[in-house]
């Protein structure tokens, strides 16, 4: 069983805000994204990994399937598929990797896109849909990106988005009084990172928010519904929920003369109403703008040509593992069952004269079967059989109803057309057949026999490894013969 992982995803680099809005997964609707993949036909796994600037699905398909990943998100129609990213085998994990360790981040080598990897992962197994490959697949990607962020410390520090908005603010002189909307983790870390940086910093709370929630060292609190009511003591606004509703509107802040003029929005979906940019005087900063504040890529190219090679390595101990069980697999399972059968008044068919069929028949004159031999040529060893009586030869090209009574049908001719027909024949018409030049056209294997007295072993491999068959019934043949004399 081959590991098949595929991934679509959209992320900045190929979707506007906009159009990632229509992406954007709640955690309910992520969750129900694993429950349909539970329930489709040829996914043996999915993990769906969702943050700010990026919705990715990684499915782990069966053999043969020909499975969309984003089609397990209903709610998104599939002409938003183009476009988007599909990666397969080693291309997803080096992008998964990658991303883990923040080089596809809109903030490069930002730190906490790693645990929302691990999130992503720890959601799968909650589900239970996520499958062994996939396990081994993330752990890989996430053992990568750690040896990367350990490695090869990059020079800029803890980037985060929740750094670069912190930076915004600090630029501008007159932002130093905040209010931070929502108290999410993306919320809690910039506002602990404000009020580190000595801004006056208060967090909208919910009333009925269910659970504790940790709030960060000098922070305030305010009610979430007294936002409007409370936003003429601030000087900027730094909103990062994960609301499918804005948070803040234009026409609740239109006509008011004491709102902040500097809002940054943190969210996808948006959390910040487009039109409040429109207001006189307000400057709205969404994700892409905050990104596009601080991108040191271009002086880290050592770097990554480095983290290139950490996760080429991550992905060898993955192929290993997969080498690995396939080994076992192969190993523990069969497909050729070895069942003997009574042939006594049993016809078998033998068509072809040359020195495979003469083997064959040669080997069925030790059971009792009734042999019937049908070739316009025939060796010497086959004339000598049907001399004597042991065959029925008939010496003519084969027709189609002389498979009809067979029980069993050996092709040997050098005819493919004719072996191919024979095969099709005895496909349809319940016949047992081996096909001498196509393993794959056989419904059984001809096997080597090995007799002596009253033991009969029959030794047969992969319908190719016919040295090796001849070689093993060879010593079995010597063993019994040594044991019985």
């Amino acid at each position: 069983m081959a590991m098949n992982i595929v991934m679509s995803g959209v992320d900045h680099a190929c979707a506007d805000i906009a159009r990632r809005e229509r992406f954007a997964l709640t955690a309910e609707q992520a969750e129900a994204a694993l429950a349909c993949a539970k329930q489709t036909a040829g996914v043996r796994g999915a993990v769906v990994l969702a943050t700010c600037n990026r919705t990715e699905v990684y499915v782990s398909v069966e053999d043969g399937a020909d499975i969309a990943p984003f089609s397990l998100l209903p709610h998104v129609a599939s002409r938003e598929w183009e476009g988007c990213a599909v990666l397969c085998g080693e291309q997803a994990f080096s992008h998964l990797a990658q991303t883990a360790c923040g080089l596809n981040s809109r903030i490069f080598a930002e730190d906490q896109i790693l645990t929302q990897v691990k999130n992503a992962l720890r959601q799968a197994r909650a589900a239970q849909a996520a499958d062994g490959a996939l396990e081994v697949f993330f752990r890989e990607a996430i053992a990568a990106a750690k040896r990367v962020k350990t490695e090869l410390r990059f020079s800029h520090g803890d980037a985060s988005a929740a750094t670069a908005a912190r930076d915004l603010l600090l630029a501008n002189s007159e932002a130093r009084r905040m209010l931070v909307i929502g108290n999410g983790e993306m919320g809690r870390a910039c506002a602990d990172e404000c009020a580190r940086a000595g801004l006056a910093v208060t967090m909208t709370q919910r009333r009925f928010r269910h659970g504790e929630v940790a709030v960060p060292h000098g922070v305030s609190i305010i009610d979430y519904a007294a936002r409007y009511e409370r936003l003429g003591e601030f000087d900027a606004v730094v909103s990062a929920t994960a609301s499918p509703h804005y948070t803040l509107t234009a026409e609740q802040l239109a006509g008011r003369a004491d709102i902040p003029r500097l809002y940054l929005d943190l969210a996808v979906p948006r959390d910040i109403e487009p039109a409040v940019a429109l207001l006189p005087g307000v400057r709205v900063w969404n994700i892409d703008e905050i990104a596009d504040s601080t991108d040191p890529r271009a002086s880290h190219s050592d770097e990554l040509a480095q983290a290139e090679e950490l996760i080429a390595m991550g992905w060898r101990r993955v192929r290993a593992w997969e080498q690995k069980r396939e080994s076992r697999e192969d190993a523990a399972r069969r497909t050729h069952f070895p069942l003997f059968v009574a042939c006594g008044g049993k016809t078998a068919l033998v068509v072809g004269g040359g020195k495979v069929a003469s083997r064959r028949v040669q080997s069925l004159c030790l059971f009792d079967f009734d042999i019937k031999v049908i070739s316009p040529e025939v060796t010497d060893e086959l004339a000598a059989l049907a001399e004597s009586g042991k065959i029925n030869l008939a010496r003519r090209s084969f027709e189609d109803g002389d498979i009809d009574g067979a029980f069993l049908a050996v092709a040997a001719t050098d005819d493919r057309a004719v072996n191919r027909r024979i095969a099709a024949l005895a496909r349809h018409r319940g016949v047992f057949a081996s096909i001498a030049d196509r393993a794959e056209e056989c419904s059984f294997y001809f096997p080597a026999i090995a007799a002596q007295g009253e033991i009969t072993a029959g030794v047969c491999g992969d319908g190719a490894s016919h040295h090796k068959v001849a070689q093993a019934a060879k010593s079995i043949r010597e063993a019994l013969w040594n044991e019985l004399h």
